[in-house]
């Protein structure tokens, strides 16, 4: 575990942003590799992964990705081709989502911010599909949920569009500076803010429902999980929040930059940080349980897809990380402990 699989380099700026996939658009069932030959039982080839990166060169690289599992020695091997690159952005990719399988057909590959606008982008032709305008500042961030996307400002704000027929629907105004970071569930919007603060929105009323105060700097990311929101600052902490009350539940620290980045699976979160490293802390005790380092730059995104850590960085690479150990254990209650214990 922690293992680094590989390092790719495609692009000739900051790597800011990042998504990864299933190809087709959902996991099929692991078959053996199609080679000639004598084929090597012990081997087991997965699904094809698509993955995509934004970068300060104002370009969005596509990259094909096949993963080799040895059975025996439980050692994971990638094969990293990359397949486009995509024009059009005239700033800075900050913000890029795949569409999921019931959008594809619909909407296309992905959608991307970059300058002042979004744009979502056809499957085979790489063309644009469609623009969204209204921002009056730089997009800093985006999330798909349904057939509605969100995006975050420098110009302050949160909006809504419609991926329909590309056009806003609501502004959200409320915080003071930047907004870093979205995420959106079914009823509610959040987002952080250089301002130093997250506000939950209503999405039914466009209202703030809570304002979350507690880091003492710019809030970089957020993610929402299991009725928690996790937050990375450039106060150098991560923060797990109550979102019933707002308040917090407990900090993780030993980073020493500000945190770029955050993802959350199974009950761990992987965090990128100006410090150049990753680490990987437990929910549910605020332990640290790995450090992954070898970026020699800031880690600006990062996400785990199939127990793979893909992370890309000021350093202009990407890197994936063999973390199938941490995520595919589920972390034991206090209980759980104690009965193994007497066991």
């Amino acid at each position: 575990t922690g293992v680094c699989l590989g390092v790719y380099r495609g692009h000739e700026g900051t790597v800011y942003s990042l998504d990864v996939g299933w190809k087709s658009g959902f996991k099929k069932a692991p078959r053996e590799p199609h080679k000639k030959g004598k084929v090597n039982p012990e081997e087991r080839e997965s699904d094809a992964i698509t993955l995509v990166t934004g970068s300060h060169d104002q370009t969005i690289c596509m990259w094909d990705i096949q993963c080799l599992l040895q059975r025996q020695k439980g050692e994971m091997t990638v094969k990293v081709e990359q397949s486009k690159r995509l024009k059009g952005h005239t700033g800075d990719v900050y913000a890029l989502e795949l569409f999921q399988e019931d959008n594809t057909r619909r909407y296309g590959t992905m959608i991307s911010g970059g300058d002042y606008s979004l744009r979502s982008w056809k499957s085979e032709s790489s063309a644009v599909a469609q623009q969204f305008h209204g921002h009056t500042g730089y997009v800093s961030c985006l999330k798909v949920h349904g057939r509605r996307v969100f995006s975050g400002s420098w110009d302050t704000t949160v909006r809504s569009w419609n991926l329909d027929n590309g056009k806003g629907m609501h502004v959200f105004k409320g915080h003071k500076n930047i907004v870093n970071c979205i995420d959106v569930i079914d009823t509610d919007i959040f987002s952080g803010s250089w301002d130093q603060t997250i506000i939950q929105w209503s999405r039914a009323t466009g209202e703030p429902i809570h304002i979350y105060k507690g880091h003492t700097d710019g809030v970089q990311c957020l993610q929402y999980y299991q009725e928690m929101l996790v937050s990375g600052s450039m106060d150098k902490t991560i923060r797990v929040w109550n979102t019933k009350t707002a308040k917090t539940i407990r900090t993780l620290r030993g980073h020493q930059g500000g945190i770029e980045c955050l993802y959350v699976e199974n009950g761990y979160c992987f965090s990128g940080s100006y410090d150049k490293t990753i680490r990987c802390f437990r929910l549910d005790t605020g332990d640290c349980l790995a450090l992954f380092t070898g970026h020699t730059d800031g880690v600006y995104c990062l996400k785990v897809f199939d127990n793979i850590l893909y992370s890309g960085s000021g350093d202009k690479s990407v890197r994936l990380w063999d973390v199938k150990d941490i995520v595919s254990k589920q972390p034991k209650r206090w209980w759980q402990k104690l009965f193994f214990c007497f066991a």
